[in-house]
C-alpha cells in the first residue's frame, strides 16, 4: 500500500489471473504478497517455494517486472490443445522475458512431469518468452534467499532515516562496512533498515556474496 501526504492509504492492486488459485488449504502453504513500486500490487502464491522464487526474482538487479500465472497455449502429444499457466514471467532490464515453472523437487524428479514440462517448453516461441526455466527449492541459494527476505521485510519507507542514509552513502568513495554506515546515519536500527532499502533499490551493492548484516561490506552502485 502507498501512504498519501494527507495520511491516507492507497491499497495495492490485486492482480487477477485466468486460473483459479488454491487458497486456505490445510495440507499445504497458500498466501499472497505485496510488491512493486510503492507496494502497488498483490499476487497470490500456492506454495512456499513459489513465494521464495518470487522474492528472490524481484530482488535481482536485472529484473524490472514480474507477471504471475501467465497462460500459454500448447498442444499435447495426442494433438489436443491445452493451457499451461507459467507461475511467473520475468521481464529483464534488457527487455528479454523468462518464463518460470515452479515445482517441488519431488515432482520435478518425476519422469512424467519432466516429459510434460519439456514438451511445453519446446513449444514456447520468442513472442511469449526468450527462455524457459524450471525452479524448485533446490535452486534457491540460501544467501540470496536470506537477503531477499530481509529486503522484503524492511521495505517500508522511513523518510527521515532514508534521507539520512542516502546522504551518508553519497559520501562513500570506497567499500565500507554496514556497521560504519549505521553509525554515520545515527538512527540505530532505523539506519540499518534504511541501508537495507538502499541495497534493495540497488543504490548500494554488497562487495561479496554474503548475508546482509552489520559486518558486510558495501559500496555505491557502479554505473555501467
Amino acid at each position: 500500500m502507498m501512504y498519501m501526504v494527507d495520511g491516507g492509504l492507497v491499497m495495492p492492486e490485486r492482480l487477477k489471473t485466468t486460473r483459479n488459485m488454491a487458497k486456505g488449504r490445510r495440507e499445504h502453504f497458500t498466501g499472497q504478497f505485496t510488491f512493486g513500486s510503492d507496494e502497488g500490487r498483490t499476487m497470490d502464491v500456492e506454495s512456499n517455494t513459489e513465494l521464495n522464487v518470487a522474492l528472490v526474482t524481484i530482488a535481482r538487479p536485472d529484473v524490472v517486472d514480474l507477471e504471475h500465472q501467465v497462460p500459454f497455449q500448447w498442444v499435447k502429444p495426442d494433438g489436443k490443445p491445452a493451457t499451461h499457466h507459467f507461475d511467473f514471467r520475468v521481464v529483464m532490464v534488457d527487455g528479454k522475458r523468462r518464463a518460470i515453472m515452479v515445482k517441488s523437487e519431488y515432482r520435478r524428479r518425476q519422469t512424467k512431469v519432466q516429459d510434460e514440462l519439456a514438451q511445453i517448453a519446446a513449444q514456447v516461441t520468442p513472442d511469449f518468452a526468450d527462455e524457459v526455466v524450471v525452479m524448485s527449492e533446490r535452486d534457491l541459494d540460501p544467501i540470496e534467499l536470506f537477503n531477499a527476505e530481509i529486503m522484503h521485510e524492511m521495505r517500508r519507507p522511513d523518510p527521515e532515516a532514508d534521507a539520512s542514509a542516502r546522504s551518508v552513502v553519497g559520501e562513500i568513495v570506497a567499500s565500507v562496512q554496514i556497521m560504519d554506515l549505521v553509525e554515520a546515519v545515527g538512527l540505530g536500527a532505523r539506519g540499518f533498515r534504511a541501508l537495507v532499502r538502499l541495497i534493495r533499490s540497488h543504490e548500494l551493492q554488497l562487495i561479496d556474496k554474503v548475508r546482509i548484516a552489520h559486518e558486510a561490506y558495501v559500496r555505491r552502485r557502479i554505473q555501467k
